[in-house]
């Protein structure tokens, strides 16, 4: 705020009240400011005690009003100044009585009153000019007033002072409806702003609600995923485990193994056999691989096919294979199918592929 804005500034709480009393500040400081340079000057070029005592006392007034106005007693400024003005148009008749035209300086008292008070006041602000223009008719002698013909202009100066203060009145009731709807337009703008401040409050709440909601999902999403990796690392580890011990692979002798094969053979189970297979040829350096169907329930083509590819990668690898504990209904199934098994050895259970191998 500038220096000329806590100046005129009032302490008024009520904002029509506030607004007037920077109008009486403001007032004061200019009618002052006049005072001192024109009094001054004409003080200077005409020095006079009484004038010099006049225009202390005009200042003091003013200075009393502009600060009545500051503390925010508005409405007691505003009534030093119109009292004062209203007692300078009175006296310029007393001070002056051939010109009657003096009197009309009381029409400053009502554009006062209409700036400085309220609209309703300004009707007492005319009940006092009126009054006091009673009182000075009265008090003037009656040869006097028809010597310079005071009646009449009273009359004229009370038809002006009335329509001057119903314009005013309309002026200020105008003013005064429009700052009220002004007011009540702002005061609803700031509690539109606190209820969208008190919104926005409560989305943001909801927000970091629903934020924290979603990392504490996100977490158990996370701690779900880790566990269904976990348990499908598990179930891999157990897949490969079973596969494993599906097709085992054991050394029997220093040059043969031993492969007894359980259940379904499907795709899975002969490539595992036979890198199994393979690699423990290699590793053992083995000359003979017995495979054990015994626990084969159903044998066709594909199986037939898939036992044919086992023995013949062996064979690449210097080892022969023997197929041993074929059944009976296997037997006829294999040779219902026209399964060609003339490149491999058979035996009719382990222990017959054992005895071969020793023979």
């Amino acid at each position: 705020m500038t220096l000329f804005a806590q100046l005129i500034d009032s302490a008024a709480h009520h904002p029509h009240e506030k607004r007037r009393g920077r109008i009486l500040v403001i007032l004061c400081l200019g009618v002052i400011s006049l005072l001192l340079t024109m009094g001054t000057a004409l003080t200077l070029l005409r020095p006079s005690p009484g004038r010099l005592i006049n225009l202390g006392l005009a200042v003091l007034v003013f200075t009393i009003a502009g600060a009545l106005g500051r503390k925010g007693y508005v409405t007691a400024g505003a009534y030093v100044v119109i009292v004062v003005s209203g007692i300078g148009a009175l006296s310029g008749v007393f001070l002056n009585p051939t010109s009657p035209f003096n009197t009309f300086y009381l029409l400053i008292s009502i554009l006062l009153a209409s700036v400085l008070l309220s609209p309703r006041q300004i009707w007492v602000v005319l009940g006092l000019c009126l009054a006091s223009l009673a009182a000075v008719m009265i008090t003037i002698p009656a040869g006097i007033r028809a010597t310079i013909n005071f009646d009449l202009a009273a009359a004229h100066l009370m038809v002006l002072l009335v329509v001057s203060a119903f314009i005013s009145f309309i002026g200020a009731r105008s003013l005064s409806a429009a700052l009220e709807a002004a007011d009540a337009s702002r005061k609803q703008a700031e509690t539109v702003s606190q209820q969208l401040r008190e919104a926005n409050a409560t989305l943001e709440s909801r927000i970091e609600e629903r934020t924290a909601a979603l990392r504490q999902f996100a977490e158990e999403q996370r701690m779900v995923m880790a566990q269904l990796e976990e348990s499908l690392r598990a179930q891999q580890l157990l897949h490969q485990t079973v596969l494993t011990l599906a097709a085992p692979v054991i050394p029997v002798s220093d040059d043969a193994l031993v492969v007894p094969l359980i259940g379904v053979i499907d795709g899975e189970r002969v490539q595992h056999l036979l890198s199994s297979a393979l690699r423990s040829i290699e590793q053992s350096r083995a000359r003979v691989l017995i495979l054990d169907v015994t626990g084969v329930a159903v044998i066709d083509s594909h199986v037939a096919a898939a036992l044919l590819q086992v023995a013949h990668a062996a064979r690449l690898m210097g080892a022969e294979t023997i197929l041993a504990g074929i059944r009976p209904e296997v037997a006829q199934t294999l040779v219902g199918l026209g399964a060609d098994l003339g490149n491999l050895r058979t035996a009719a259970t382990l222990q017959s592929a054992m005895r071969l191998i020793n023979s």
